[in-house]
């Protein structure tokens, strides 16, 4: 991974509401990424922190970038979000040889809001909730053949599916296919004497996939109570 540069944006008033849809969408999909999952008293435990940030990266957000008057503007989004206009940097003679190359663009933040740990007057350990401005800093990446082709593969998936509902559904559907698939394969193989092999094939295609459906219909009816 080669950094040809990196540049701290000049944010706009658009950007802290992109960064909280942001976060609202890492909640839902990777609740992992906020605290690095991690609770208070997992964070006092854990000795070798003292100070942890809500947010530690952006790897969720498809960035684009817009040249006009000199500058250079930065657009992202992640999933099917509206494209928000986050900030701008100045076009410099270099940053402008850098962009007539095959790059890819990411950001990296810094500030918003975290949690320090605090030793009061009596020893113990506590977390103060705070919070710094944010800083966004757009880096231009070397674009390698296999990042280009992930990238495209990339566009060609949010292209396709524009929401999670019709992913999850698509998937679903597939399920329910080789699920009624492996109860036919298996009764065929009943039907020609081959009992053992036709349970194996109704309990590995049939079984397994009514379950993985079970299991994921309980987990967006606990999504819904939640949200």
């Amino acid at each position: 991974m080669t950094i040809l540069t990196n540049k701290k944006i000049t944010l706009n008033k658009d950007t802290r509401t992109f960064i909280q849809e942001y976060i609202n969408y890492v909640r839902d999909v990777n609740p992992e990424d906020i605290y690095e999952g991690l609770n208070n008293k997992q964070i006092i435990g854990n000795k070798f922190i003292f100070k942890m940030y809500q947010l530690e990266n952006l790897d969720l957000a498809n960035v684009d970038l817009h040249i006009e008057n000199n500058r250079v503007f930065v657009l992202a989004r992640f999933w099917n979000s509206q494209i928000i206009n986050i900030g701008s940097i100045p076009l410099s003679g270099s940053l402008k040889i850098i962009l007539n190359q095959e790059f890819y663009p990411i950001l990296k933040i810094t500030g918003g809001k975290y949690k320090k740990v605090v030793t009061d007057t009596y020893g113990e350990d506590t977390i103060v909730d705070d919070f710094e401005p944010y800083q966004l800093t757009l880096e231009i990446h070397k674009a390698d053949q296999t990042t280009y082709k992930s990238q495209r593969i990339d566009e060609i998936y949010h292209r396709t599916f524009k929401n999670e509902h019709q992913l999850v559904t698509l998937s679903k559907n597939l399920m329910r296919c080789f699920a009624i698939f492996g109860l036919l394969l298996g009764l065929g193989f009943m039907f020609l004497g081959f009992f053992l092999t036709g349970l194996m094939v109704i309990i590995a295609f049939f079984g397994v996939n009514s379950y993985t459906l079970l299991l994921a219909d309980v987990h967006m009816q606990e999504q819904r109570q939640r949200a």
